[in-house]
């Protein structure tokens, strides 16, 4: 698997679907009137499995905190959740690397992914795809 780039730029410009995108981020905005009730048995994710996760999960935290890491401003908030995709068209499930970040305290950190957590209580706000995936 590729090696997340320090260099990547989160593009605001959306078109069509992120589900379309070969890589994209979606922030979710934490909504307290939202209260679903979606119940499922998860899955052990593929990601943990990949050779370089654990090292893209922290070129991707500490690039998320740098002023120039979107293309536009955007004003997060506490509680904001951004998910990172990669490799969202590839047709073995284990090639596909999903990152999860939580705003606290002014800035990204790391989280467990939770599909239920954020059905039942966030709402999509913005997504957008990212340049320069790989470090050269």
């Amino acid at each position: 698997m590729c090696i997340i780039s320090d260099k990547i730029v989160f593009c605001t410009c959306e078109t069509g679907s992120y589900e379309d995108l070969p890589h994209y981020w979606l922030l979710y905005r934490f909504n307290k009137q939202k209260d679903l009730m979606c119940v499922g048995e998860p899955l052990m994710p593929y990601d943990l499995l990949q050779l370089n996760y654990n090292l893209n999960k922290e070129t991707l935290a500490k690039r998320l905190n740098e002023e120039d890491a979107f293309d536009k401003a955007i004003e997060f908030k506490p509680k904001d959740q951004l998910e990172i995709v990669i490799n969202n068209l590839a047709k073995a499930e284990i090639e596909r690397m999903t990152f999860c970040f939580k705003y606290k305290s002014g800035k990204w950190i790391a989280e467990e992914y939770d599909t239920f957590e954020l059905m039942n209580r966030y709402d999509e706000l913005v997504f957008g795809n990212f340049e320069q995936i790989e470090a050269i």
